[in-house]
């Protein structure tokens, strides 16, 4: 089973992933309501990804219930839990923690090889460009992919936290000897209410990139 292994305990910390397309028929009233005007797609999106939290939701105790959609169209959690949801058309996650252990989680996929160098400039710093130009082919695919899910993961994590839009080169990921970590480079009001760097998570399922970012109440 595809799981991100961080050190916390089940009944704390809880991820479910998966491959299938689940229908909007397990969806509560209240979140049919929201679907009205969607497109299939993200129909089919949003039900997994719903289902995809509630499994998660039960492993740290809570039973089924309505998961809304807040003003910036993030998921609007069950009281005294935080998570995140992420989907990228051929795998949808969920991840999800108790609010006495986690101050907020980020979680992305993303698909491989996705990327053009036409993009790099607004993606990437200098430094991580420089570590990406040491990789070609499948392997250049996979860290243009993987740095960018982890940007894409921080940046889930961090909004709650700050109410901060954040450029992709605000931030830059270092590989160090104990992993991948990941430092806001730009000066902003709400910095000092982050730690100085982040440890990043990643899985990989095939062409599937999965980051995970998460700031735990005890940083």
């Amino acid at each position: 089973m595809l799981m991100f292994n961080t050190g916390f305990s089940s009944n704390v910390f809880s991820q479910y992933f998966t491959n299938e397309l689940i229908g909007p028929e397990q969806l509560t009233d209240n979140e049919k309501l929201l679907t009205t005007n969607f497109s299939p797609k993200r129909l089919k999106d949003f039900s997994t990804g719903r289902y995809c939290a509630r499994r998660a939701l039960a492993t740290i105790g809570y039973k089924p219930s309505a998961i809304l959609i807040g003003q910036n169209n993030e998921p609007l959690w069950p009281h005294g839990a935080v998570g995140s949801i992420s989907h990228s058309g051929q795998f949808t996650g969920a991840v999800v923690g108790l609010g006495s252990h986690f101050k907020c989680i980020g979680i992305d996929i993303e698909t491989t090889g996705k990327i053009n160098a036409d993009m790099w400039d607004m993606l990437y710093t200098p430094a991580e460009q420089d570590f990406l130009n040491s990789y070609t082919g499948e392997e250049l695919a996979f860290y243009t992919t993987l740095l960018f899910s982890f940007k894409e993961s921080f940046y889930k994590m961090q909004y709650p936290l700050t109410h901060t839009f954040l450029e992709f080169t605000d931030v830059e990921v270092n590989l160090q000897d104990d992993g991948f970590k990941l430092i806001v480079i730009k000066e902003i009001d709400e910095k000092n209410s982050l730690p100085q760097h982040f440890p990043m998570y990643y899985l990989q399922e095939k062409n599937q990139v999965i980051t995970l970012c998460y700031l735990a109440n005890n940083h």
